[in-house]
């Protein structure tokens, strides 16, 4: 199904911002960039202080620079969405304290939410994010963590409930186009089996600063522009975008080009919430979610990834 864009824009793009090792200085001269060139996209945050003793330092809510410079990000129309409580696992009060601390500074529970892909908390991640049973078996052997809790009403790292109450969107799939609508045409979707996420979308891989340039490659832009499509890159700024305090040049110039064309350029929530209302709202079926499955195995193998 095809959507008619606001304002009679040809495409929707946006930008949902992993916030892993992701700093104040790394990242900001990116924002300046997507400000300046008229996008407003959706970048993640942690509300807690790493507890992982070997992993290098990283910025949270509970830094007072980074803190201010996410409220001026709010403030300037960006959308800030939740990456959990930490990097590191949280029981389940921990992460009910840090969504508490998320809506006392940004204003808002987070609607939209990331799993980090090494902590037990997540929600229905691993092999749980699976309905094929060979991706369960792959996931279960590969896992960095000891599964995924988050959904369990029995374990301590549950907040499935609290989530439900209050995150709207979550993320799952990342697909190797553009045209992320292509892949996953059902999104926004609920998946019955999974019942503590209200609504999942998928993405299109900017990983990094090289996937993000390749993704973002002109003749892609123009293929998302005549395909009336939908993308929402999912990456990570603190990945290479910024050197000596300046954004790689060919991001710069990706984004100049982009930003030219007839986009409706807005946060992932806002242009999720537009896809729901136009849509509709249904349950993904079991057949149609495997099929999903197959076609997100097909674009990793393609790649030959397995990670995201």
């Amino acid at each position: 199904m095809t959507l008619n864009f606001p304002k009679g824009n040809a495409f929707a793009f946006t930008i949902v911002d992993d916030t892993d090792f992701a700093t104040v200085s790394k990242v900001r001269p990116v924002y300046r960039l997507l400000k300046s060139l008229g996008f407003r996209t959706t970048k993640s945050v942690w509300a807690l202080p790493c507890n992982v003793p070997e992993v290098q330092p990283q910025q949270t809510l509970s830094d007072a620079e980074y803190l201010s410079w996410i409220i001026e990000l709010k403030n300037e129309g960006f959308e800030i969405a939740f990456h959990g409580a930490r990097h590191g696992n949280s029981k389940r009060e921990e992460i009910i304290e840090s969504i508490q601390i998320f809506k006392k500074h940004i204003g808002y529970y987070p609607r939209v939410y990331l799993n980090h892909f090494a902590n037990i908390d997540q929600l229905y991640w691993g092999a749980s994010r699976f309905d094929l049973y060979f991706l369960r078996l792959i996931s279960a052997s590969r896992s960095r963590s000891k599964g995924s809790l988050g959904h369990i009403p029995e374990s301590r790292y549950f907040w499935g409930d609290f989530a439900q109450n209050h995150i709207t969107y979550t993320r799952n799939f990342v697909f190797r186009g553009i045209n992320t609508a292509k892949f996953d045409p059902f999104m926004p979707y609920y998946d019955p089996r999974r019942p503590y996420v209200n609504s999942w979308f998928s993405s299109s891989d900017g990983f990094d600063v090289e996937r993000f340039n390749t993704l973002l490659e002109e003749k892609n832009q123009l293929r998302l522009e005549k395909e009336r499509g939908i993308c929402i890159v999912y990456t990570h700024f603190g990945y290479g975008f910024v050197k000596n305090g300046e954004v790689n040049p060919r991001t710069r110039s990706l984004l100049e080009n982009l930003s030219k064309k007839n986009g409706w350029f807005v946060p992932a929530g806002t242009l999720l919430d537009y896809m729901r209302r136009q849509r509709g709202y249904k349950p993904y079926s079991s057949l149609g979610r495997k099929i999903m499955e197959m076609r997100w195995v097909k674009s990793k193998v393609a790649a030959k990834l397995l990670r995201n």
